[in-house]
């Protein structure tokens, strides 16, 4: 080919149907800070506007261009890109995911020492922020710029193409090309790549989101389940090995394969127990040939989580091997190495110069035993170079250690690094040995402690463990400032010098920008002035505002060799605005500087907690706070917006944890760990950014909230600068469980019945649906006996019932001594009625799906049976929502007791109020235009969810965006999840609104226009408004087989039944002819499933309940 285009690199982009993604793709290329780019798109024959998006590019930016074939898949469309690439250097980047700006600026350094190709970090990317996945968090873990696999096997893991940047000589010497046809292309070319290189830049820092789809719209790499995935996986895998083997790289290989086995075979565990039966059968073929080409020792060596699934699929066994699967799903156990023993610090402080540490010891295996006595604690210097005996006393923690930092020095110096405390404890004649370790989430400070001038002691977390760092700094900052449009940094030399130099770098070895300090004065004092254009962007894409573009560069001091600029005591950070950025200084725990950028929005700057126990927070903004606050609970979907209130380029909100709007009134935050972030409206779609604590803040973080209604809570930094809101709500200990039993459930003498009816409605606790139709039966009559509810934690609830909290005592005393119990759904499973007690377990709806002990494949196996025998024997009495589902009910609960067939009392709702009347209430309380037509949408929980949660989202079963874009003028689409699914939907767009939390199911039910289910009980429900449904049934012969079905669909659904996003929007564009065509199957299913639209249910169970209890 001709020559080479020196410096420039060539990006190649396959594209396919991913117009929703490309743009920001496309923009995170064009904000590349190396400019020297060739970005060849090709689009593979994509049916939706993405060729539009690559034009729009490429009209605007010579850079682009653009390459079209027909559709031959990734592989291919990579393989077109090579002939047009003329650059000294290769990259590639899939179409839906983005790069950090900064990126092949990085890696063109990273380079600069002459390794054949770079590889840089990846975070996974979706809705809901950034995190590390695998496979990359394992292989890559320290930046070396001369790494080989040979001597880090670990980066045989790292098999992605796009997180690099190859040499094209290198690439063409070795004929590299991805094989056409499969999936899974990357590792045939970047395992043997590894192999072939002299030498490889590894990077550790995030350079590449990889899009985690998330909403219908997945990718076939996201389908476990698929033939096709699997089959190709361990051809990949395969193929890899074997250019391994063709290089002679057997001992390569032989890691290869075994490191596969954890890292890439063990994955499909999660999908296996509802994968179709030809998948099934596929894996466990081309797993058991795997392990024949594996040292049959293998097996045996494997990591304990997997190992013993491993040996079935060597004998074969697949239904023992689904069986094991689901019973960690049931019952996920933690391995805990025998003899193990644990040492936690609980508190770390300064006190007379001297540090005291205070903690516990255990063992893991058995924690409430004795363990030993503690003989020794000691400190151990850098590489193990030293050992210091430490005194411990004993503590009402545990014990208690007392460190002086004189003992850490060594003749009259002071070395860097790093000291670890270790513990021993006698256990018979065994010792047993640990390090220290530091609680998960600790946010306590741990300030250092000046020893020598320039020298620090300081206490940090280093992966979990407790270190103790002697840092040396050359110089120290004192103060930062703008002069114009440099950055100037001012501080003092630990010796003086004749000259020096300030540098920024993003990872070691590799700087990103110099200047040469002036010396003044005595030689101590020095300033350097860095151009803020240099550090920061002048970018307006939602990717910068986002906060992916965001950069972090820690300082150096160089005198001699390069050493870390520390801040001295006293520093203040400054904050400035450039370009599209905001620049700012920041401190690690040991006082290091760093240089950062953010996109300019909201920072906190006040903070305070009020005695009621709500939080104010205050800020100020370059640029105006259009948006909201939004809370977003960490480890889970779901979120809560907050206005901001601004005025005068200043903002401020409250938050109340006991107190957040929702539709179904106030309700309080779930405990756990809530990131603060900024929502605003950007070019193409939301943006979110993390909303960050400024630097003058720190020294009164973590901020500690007072205590209410056992609620605490905390403002304490997350990652980086990062605001998070933590909460920990009260919770009953096994001890406590075991007074209260005790105390309201002894063997003999339980306090007398009182007349009341307490009401338990899970789950959640909310107030809603046949409960709350009970509960308002019960305040229309006079004589009616006083009710309880029990709740959560604050739930707001209609007059006529008292709360009761979950868990207290009080909740223990109502489960005791309540005359009568009204559940709908499982009570615990030491609940024993007294003599006299009425239990009366509420049936729900139509069982439309099995969920109970006629499931087929349910996840919690036998236990679940076993679970239902024991709530039946506890029931007085179960209430049906008709004749025809009582024979259903009885084999699902294994109930063989008095049924009550008095229909559904929420559906006495549908009866009982005028459709018009609930339209109007439901768009009032919506904030909707009184001409709006409702279109619901509201699927069954799968029993898949307890495997994989996010199954059973309706953001993953349907397109929402598809449907939002083809319903007809003046409709809104409306999403109800199931209950039993406490996360957010995913891939929420504008135009769909979440109403799961509202309270009256019927009056929804009664205003929407068109329903759209699948096999939800609901199905029944609105089958008494005489409306047919569409039936969205993507996963039909699937649902069919696991968990079954108690109705024919085929035979009897009140609409049609739909298998594609597609079909939806085509039926959703005729709503009238649907209703026409299906009103008679639509009235032959209410009269067969009907579930009490006639109305009188709720006051027929209550005329039983009261008269059980007499």
């Amino acid at each position: 080919m001709a020559d080479l285009v020196p410096g420039l690199i060539s990006v190649i982009v396959p594209v396919y149907n991913v117009e929703a993604f490309l743009r920001d793709c496309l923009d995170s290329l064009r904000a590349q800070t190396y400019r020297e780019l060739q970005v060849i798109l090709v689009d593979d024959g994509s049916t939706d506007g993405s060729a539009a998006v690559a034009e729009e590019f490429v009209a605007a930016d010579p850079r682009f261009q653009l390459v079209r074939q027909a559709n031959a898949g990734l592989s291919a469309a990579r393989n077109a890109g090579m002939p047009v690439a003329t650059g000294e250097f290769l990259a590639f980047v899939d179409s839906d995911d983005l790069l950090a700006a900064h990126a092949y600026e990085l890696l063109i350094g990273a380079l600069a020492g002459g390794a054949d190709f770079a590889s840089g970090g990846v975070l996974r990317l979706n809705s809901r922020g950034t995190r590390k996945g695998s496979p990359h968090r394992h292989a890559i873990t320290r930046t070396d710029l001369a790494a080989h696999v040979s001597t880090t096997d670990s980066l045989l893991a790292d098999r992605t193409i796009w997180n690099k940047l190859f040499r094209r000589a290198f690439y063409d010497r070795h004929g590299f090309e991805f094989p056409v046809g499969r999936l899974f292309e990357d590792a045939p070319v970047t395992v043997p790549a590894h192999a072939l290189a002299e030498r490889v830049a590894v990077v550790n820092e995030p350079i590449y989101f990889w899009r985690q789809r998330e909403g219908a719209a997945l990718s076939i790499t996201q389908t476990g389940k698929d033939r096709r995935n699997i089959v190709d996986r361990f051809h990949s895998i395969d193929l890899a090995a074997r250019k391994l083997a063709e290089g002679g790289q057997d001992q390569l290989r032989k890691r290869f394969l075994e490191l596969s086995i954890e890292d890439q075979l063990s994955n499909y565990f999660r999908y296996l127990p509802s994968a179709p039966p030809e998948s099934r059968a596929t894996y466990m073929e081309l797993a058991r040939a795997y392990l024949e080409q594996v040292d049959e020792t293998l097996v045996d060596r494997l990591p304990v989580k997997i190992r013993r699934h491993w040996k079935l699929i060597r004998e074969g066994r697949t239904s023992d091997l689904i069986e094991l699967i689901d019973h960690g799903f049931r019952s996920p156990a933690k391995a805990v190495k025998a003899g193990g023993l644990e040492a936690t610090v609980r508190s770390v402080r300064w006190q007379d110069g001297k540090l005291l540490l205070t903690g516990a010891v255990r063992s893991p295996a058995d924690p409430g035993s004795r363990v030993g006595r503690l003989k020794l604690f000691w400190a151990s210097g850098p590489a193990g170079t030293r050992r210091i005996p430490l005194w411990a006393r004993p503590h009402p923690d545990g014990f208690a250690i007392t460190l002086r930092p004189d003992s850490l020095r060594s003749g009259k110096g002071w070395p860097k690094g790093d000291w670890v405390i270790s513990a021993a404890m006698t256990h018979g004649f065994n010792v047993r040995r640990t390090r220290l370790r530091m609680p998960p989430n600790w946010a306590e400070p741990m300030p250092r402690h000046l020893v020598a001038p320039g020298v620090y002691v300081l206490p940090a977390v280093v992966n979990g463990a407790l270190r103790i760092s002697v840092v040396k700094a050359d110089g120290w900052l004192t103060a930062s400032r703008r002069e114009g449009d440099d950055l100037v940094l001012v501080g003092r030399l630990r010796r003086p010098a004749e000259s020096a130099r300030i540098q920024m770098s993003r990872v070691p070895g590799v700087v990103a920008g110099t200047v040469e300090a002036e010396i003044a004065g005595d030689g101590h004092e020095f300033s350097a002035r860095f151009p803020l254009d240099r550090i920061a962007l002048d970018v307006r894409d939602d990717n910068h505002a986002d906060g992916r573009y965001a950069q972090r560069l820690f300082v150096e001091l160089v005198t001699g060799r390069p050493s870390r600029l520390l801040a001295a005591d006293g520093y203040r950070p400054i904050r400035t605005a450039h370009g599209t950025d905001e620049v700012y200084t920041a401190l690690s725990a040991s006082g290091a500087v760093s240089v950062c950028t953010r996109p300019q929005g909201p920072v906190i700057t006040g903070a305070r907690w009020r005695d009621d126990g709500v939080l104010e927070l205050s800020g100020d903004s370059p640029v105006p706070a259009e948006g909201e606050l939004l809370l977003r609970l960490r480890g889970r979907r779901k979120d809560l917006g907050l206005p901001l209130r601004v005025e005068g380029g200043r903002w401020e909100v409250a938050v109340d944890p006991a107190a957040v709007p929702t539709l179904a009134g106030p309700l309080p935050l779930v405990g756990g760990v809530w990131d603060l972030t900024f929502r605003a409206a950007g070019r193409h779609h939301d943006t979110i950014a993390p909303l960050d604590l400024a630097g003058t803040l720190t020294p009164g973080l973590p901020l500690d909230g007072p205590e209410v209604d056992g609620v605490r809570g905390r403002l304490r930094w997350g990652q980086h600068e990062h605001a998070v809101l933590e909460l920990t709500v009260p919770e009953t200990t096994p001890e406590e469980h075991a007074g209260l039993l005790a105390r309201h459930f002894p063997e003999t003498g339980r306090a007398a019945l009182r007349d009341v009816v307490l009401l338990d409605a899970a789950p959640g606790r909310r107030f809603f649906d046949d409960p709350a139709a009970v509960l308002a039966e019960l305040n229309s009559r006079p004589d009616a006996p006083p009710v309880l509810w029990t709740v959560d934690r604050g739930q707001p609830l209609p007059d006529g019932a008292e709360p009761v909290a979950l868990g207290s005592d009080a909740w223990y005393a109502a489960l005791a001594t309540s005359r009568w119990v009204v559940a709908n759904d499982n009570l615990p499973l030491w609940f024993r009625p007294a003599p006299g007690q009425v239990v009366l377990r509420l049936g729900g709806g139509w069982p439309v799906a099995r969920s109970g002990a006629l499931a087929t494949g349910h996840p919690l196996g036998q236990s679940l049976v076993d679970q239902l025998r024991s709530d039946a024997a506890i029931w007085t009495a179960v209430a049906s929502p008709s004749p025809t589902a009582t024979p259903v009910l009885r084999r699902e609960l294994c109930f063989d007791g008095p049924v009550l067939e008095y229909g559904r009392p929420a559906n006495d709702l549908l009866a009982a109020t005028d459709r018009e009347a609930a339209r109007t209430q439901v768009l009032n309380r919506l904030g909707l235009p009184a001409d709006t037509r409702l279109v619901l949408y509201a699927p069954t929980r799968r029993p898949s969810d307890l495997r994989r949660r996010g199954s059973s989202d309706p953001g993953r079963l349907l397109d929402l965006l598809g449907v939002v874009a083809g319903l007809p003028p003046g409709h809104r689409l409306l999403i109800r999840r199931h209950p039993g699914v406490p996360d957010d939907v995913a891939d929420l767009v504008s135009g769909v609104l979440d109403v799961t939390a509202y309270p009256r199911v019927g009056e929804l039910l009664l205003a929407t226009d068109m329903l759209i289910t699948d096999y939800s009980a609901l199905l029944a429900d609105y089958a008494g408004t005489g409306r047919p449904a569409l039936l969205y049934v993507p996963d039909l012969e699937e649902f069919e087989a696991s968990p079954g079905l108690n109705v024919d669909l085929a035979k009897e659904a009140p609409g049609p039944l739909l298998r594609t996003s597609a079909e939806v929007v085509a039926a959703l564009r005729d709503i009238p002819a649907i209703v026409g065509a299906h009103r008679a199957r639509a009235a032959g299913f209410a009269a067969t499933h009907g579930s009490g639209s006639e109305g009188g249910a709720a006051a027929k169970l209550v005329d039983w309940l009261l008269a059980a209890g007499r």
